[in-house]
């Protein structure tokens, strides 16, 4: 297995300044099932940044999906309509714009959403994100698993951000050393 990064929950309740009650952690396959929630953005707002090359400011995501899948379509419809509805998240100012894989890396945006059912495309998302320096993030955690997403996030239950060390190199992705102290190396 690829190694990667999972930041402990004692010091994420830290870093994202919330009290946790700990609960048991989610197993991938249930993280996996779950679509990106208002907590999840919340989580990956506050990770970015971290990000180097990141807007400091208002920030915008690519929300990546495959246009011949209903679950992939249907998820970055409802990941759109999350966004303009709420707007903010950790007190940024977020758009979306919904790009079909083809069109991957053709917006302005350094960030990239990637939707569930893309496990055929993964190999050209990891290419497409390392020829556009995009940060891809999921809450699909099987994306970081095998190494073509940068980062995992969920916020609901529990806060559980995973990084891929080789996805983040690839794609030419890096962290600063505040984050990289609080995260432990899961093989």
């Amino acid at each position: 297995m690829i190694p990667r990064f999972k930041i402990r929950s004692a010091c994420a309740a830290i870093l994202f300044g919330v009290s946790l009650y700990m609960l048991p952690m989610m197993s991938c396959a249930q993280a996996q099932e779950a679509a990106v929630t208002d907590k999840d953005l919340e989580v990956a707002v506050r990770a970015f940044s971290f990000a180097y090359g990141i807007e400091k400011g208002d920030i915008s995501v690519e929300i990546v999906y495959n246009p011949g899948n209903p679950d992939s379509s249907g998820e970055a419809k409802r990941l759109q309509d999350l966004i303009q509805t709420t707007g903010t998240f950790a007190n940024r100012k977020v758009s979306a714009e919904m790009v079909p894989l083809a069109s991957m890396g053709s917006t302005k945006s350094k960030i990239a959403y990637i939707t569930h059912g893309m496990q055929k495309d993964y190999d050209t998302i990891l290419a497409t994100a390392r020829n556009n320096k995009l940060l891809t993030f999921s809450t699909d955690f099987q994306c970081v698993e095998n190494s073509k997403c940068v980062m995992g996030v969920t916020g609901e239950n529990i806060i559980k951000i995973e990084i891929s060390r080789s996805a983040a190199a690839a794609s030419g992705v890096e962290f600063s050393q505040a984050l990289r102290l609080m995260i432990g190396e899961v093989n």
